[in-house]
């Protein structure tokens, strides 16, 4: 076993975006960033211009287009437009859509595609199946031809790995696109930014990141490195979540949240997730869900589900979360609860006739396979979604 660090260079946190972007720019020499945002911050807030005006050069070019889950399309348009715009780096101002289309572009232009079929040979597919070119880390060498800047406003820690999740809009899966350093080389956590962000949103991607911590913990891949970051990840999320729900632009419960992803996703591409992440991508692509809100329902349904062969890790998670006498589900489930976030398939209007078709293609999904209790069948994913219906 081996644990590779990313690419990632620092991580600035608790400070304004508006006086660490410029230094970053500065400090590494970029002279044309391109700006890509949520069309949220750029239009509903003015925060997006404060940051332009705080930036020591002019912008290469501007993208405000790119919908929830990243469709192909939005990240190919964006591609024409970096590479037209002779950008030497991309800043992303938003949650894991807008991330994760600034890495699609990085692996297009560090690779010299102009073609989205030879895009395609980077993917894989929901079913499993991987383009030639999938994973082979051996392609990528040389000088960096473009990084990244983030400044997420979501907590879903995309900022955090060499992975991109891609939608094929016209079959309702995603594509996951790996490059060994598509993970950005800073990240600027700013509070009071992230503060604009709906509760819902804010609220249900820490969930996602305490899915990222858990899972993480759970597989039999971890290591003593990985599990301190996990278990106080878990704990930090118990401890921080609620005052964030209680009172939205709390900064100090805000930087605490940031924090907290910090520490669970330092696994990401280290260790494999199981079937609350699988499952969570098909209910993204095939029914339009977020992936906040997919964790949120999954996650509890399948602790429970293997909570057989967890043992000593599931009160372990108890205990990171102050509850050593419940059962790990019941405590994420409370707490999903409490935040006043959904926990149940139903309340995400998951049309019932829908659970086979999730199912058949979630047992096909290569993160379901290595789920900690082995799914052997659909008819295992079907018992998992009944708990969560």
């Amino acid at each position: 076993m081996e644990f590779a660090y990313s690419a990632l260079e620092k991580v600035i946190f608790n400070e304004a975006a508006t006086a660490a972007l410029p230094q970053l720019l500065r400090d590494l020499s970029y002279q044309r960033p391109f700006l890509v945002a949520s069309r949220t911050l750029a239009e509903k807030t003015g925060d997006l211009g404060a940051l332009r005006q705080a930036l020591p050069v002019e912008l290469a070019g501007f993208n405000k287009a790119i919908r929830s889950h990243t469709p192909r399309e939005d990240a190919l348009e964006l591609l024409d437009q970096v590479r037209e715009s002779g950008a030497d780096v991309i800043i992303s101002v938003g949650g894991g859509s807008v991330i994760d289309a600034g890495k699609f572009v990085q692996l297009a232009i560090e690779q010299g595609l102009k073609h989205e079929s030879e895009i395609l040979e980077y993917a894989q597919q929901g079913n499993g199946s991987k383009g030639p070119k999938h994973g082979d880390f051996r392609l990528f060498s040389g000088t960096d031809k473009i990084r990244q800047l983030a400044i997420p406003t979501t907590l879903s820690g995309a900022e955090f790995s060499n992975s991109a999740g891609v939608l094929n809009s016209s079959s309702g899966s995603k594509e996951g696109y790996r490059g060994p350093r598509l993970c950005p080389q800073a990240v600027v956590y700013d509070p009071e930014l992230a503060g604009h962000t709906p509760s819902w949103l804010w609220l249900s991607t820490a969930i996602r990141s305490l899915d990222h911590a858990i899972e993480g913990f759970c597989s039999g891949q971890s290591s003593a490195y990985l599990d301190g970051h996990f278990l106080h990840a878990i704990t930090l999320f118990s401890q921080s979540l609620p005052a964030a729900s209680l009172s939205q632009g709390d900064q100090g419960a805000i930087n605490l949240n940031q924090q907290a992803v910090w520490l669970a996703c330092c696994g990401l591409g280290s260790v494999p997730h199981g079937a609350s992440h699988g499952i969570g991508y098909i209910l993204g692509a095939l029914c339009a869900i977020p992936h906040g809100y997919t964790s949120c329902v999954m996650l509890p349904a399948v602790l429970e589900w293997n909570a057989a062969v967890l043992g000593e890790k599931s009160r372990a998670i108890s205990d990171a979360m102050g509850q050593g006498s419940q059962d790990a589900h019941v405590v994420v489930k409370t707490l999903i609860s409490e935040l006043g976030l959904p926990t149940s398939l139903r309340q995400l209007d998951v049309p019932r006739h829908l659970l086979q078709q999730i199912a058949e293609r979630a047992y096909a999904h290569p993160v379901v396979r290595k789920n900690p209790r082995p799914i052997v069948n659909a008819g295992d994913v079907s018992a998992i979604l009944e708990i969560a219906w």
